[in-house]
């Protein structure tokens, strides 16, 4: 004799619970690091200079830019679930660049920055070591590392921003944004205090946390959800 047992489902948080979350990872992560973007030193127009790396202001703002981007990182898995079938192949491959990007690039570069070069710079002793490249260290390979990861960053966020804007999947504004969020890193303009971490964070920041509170008002989705709004504003319809 054989017995059989029927599997029950077992209770979980449901899609538009799970969607709301990854929203609100994304609007406290967006403006997170804009804030530490608009806090992080900079000396003499370096950011990563002995100098900088031990000036007020450090390491809170790179303690809240690490905490921001583990934010979006966590976030932005669900922001594609909630694009999905507005965004096309071509928003989903600007998106898993843009996500790339922050787990390998962005993440090394914040663990370099504060776990090894703002100790070191601290310390008379090991201060030496600190590159005065404005790179922290003096490794063609971490140059690299961040260059190539930042052009895959940028050009991730530009392909999802023209997809958003193509597809209408957000309101243009926050479509614009996305299109040219990082367009600040690769400005040739000197670096200053409080306002070029503006520059480089905001436009990427503030684009991140409104679709981060679209997520939390429409997590069936913008369009479809503003379409279903107006159906009910319309009332039933009468034959």
């Amino acid at each position: 004799m054989t017995s059989s047992s029927v599997l029950q489902p077992t209770a979980g948080p449901s899609r538009a619970t799970v969607l709301r979350l990854c929203g609100a990872a994304l609007t406290s992560g967006g403006a997170l690091c804009i804030a530490g973007g608009t806090l992080h030193p900079i000396v003499a127009g370096k950011g990563h200079s002995v100098e900088a790396l031990t000036s007020p202001g450090t390491p809170i703002a790179q303690v809240l830019l690490g905490i921001g981007t583990v934010l979006l990182v966590l976030g932005l898995p669900g922001m594609y679930a909630w694009l999905r079938p507005r965004i096309g192949i071509a928003g989903f491959v600007g998106l898993l660049c843009y996500l790339l990007g922050n787990i390998v690039t962005a993440t090394g570069h914040l663990t370099v920055e504060l776990f090894v070069a703002h100790p070191f710079a601290a310390d008379p002793a090991t201060a030496h070591l600190i590159a005065d490249n404005d790179q922290m260290l003096d490794s063609t390979a971490f140059v690299l590392f961040n260059q190539l990861g930042g052009l895959v960053m940028l050009g991730g966020m530009a392909l999802l921003g023209a997809s958003l804007l193509r597809n209408r999947a957000v309101p243009r504004w926050i479509a614009v944004l996305t299109l040219v969020g990082m367009a600040g890193f690769f400005l040739p303009i000197p670096a200053v205090q409080g306002f070029s971490g503006f520059l480089y964070e905001a436009p990427r920041g503030i684009a991140v946390a409104a679709i981060g509170v679209l997520m939390l008002r429409y997590p069936g989705g913008w369009r479809a959800d503003q379409a279903g709004a107006g159906a009910q504003l319309s009332g039933p319809k009468t034959s």
